[in-house]
């Protein structure tokens, strides 16, 4: 069974193993290996930690669980670029290899929408690596829309991304399905 529920502290080195066994599966050929091969769990999991522990208002953490373990985790909030006409970001959306396709990362997005729209966001930007056609195909399909080019600075090394978004969160929660009632 799949649920989607915030994250505790005691949930950050899951987390933590969560985003970086994706990046290690889904970034190779795309980041320097470099970066991939020194990804520290612990240091990641630490860094998680400190974030939870701060008082973040409008920021909607969420993870999802499959069998008790922790598959995936999503992360949305305030939009870092205020210049931007779209009010809200997804920071972060990841699954452990060998849970994709099965509706998690759907669940977890409705659970972010539903989570900002409940702050007063109305809109959604995020940003994903160009390469990545498997993420880009996801977000087409829940209606995100090209908005721009750009580039993410991975220790010193420009890696090119793209934004998606989301004029109207509701678009992105119809897309994404009645969702889970998520505290």
């Amino acid at each position: 069974m799949i649920v989607i529920r915030q994250p505790t502290l005691d949930d950050a080195g899951a987390i933590a193993r969560v985003q970086a066994l994706s990046w290690q599966a889904t970034y190779r050929g795309m980041v320097p290996d470099e970066y991939l091969d020194a990804i520290d769990v612990d240091a990641w999991a630490e860094r998680y930690r400190g974030h939870m522990l701060e008082d973040l208002e409008g920021f909607v953490p969420y993870v999802a669980e499959v069998d008790e373990e922790i598959v995936g985790w999503a992360l949305g909030g305030p939009n870092r670029d205020r210049t931007m006409i779209y009010s809200a970001e997804l920071f972060t959306i990841y699954l452990l290899p060998g849970y994709e396709r099965q509706g998690i990362g759907r669940r977890l997005m409705n659970a972010v929408a539903q989570g900002l729209s409940g702050f007063g966001f109305e809109s959604m930007i995020l940003w994903v690596l160009t390469d990545n056609r498997p993420a880009r195909e996801f977000y087409e399909a829940l209606g995100g829309v090209y908005v721009v080019r750009g580039a993410m600075d991975l220790e010193g090394t420009d890696v090119p991304v793209v934004a998606y978004g989301w004029r109207d969160l509701d678009v992105l929660l119809r897309a994404t399905g009645p969702g889970d009632r998520v505290d």
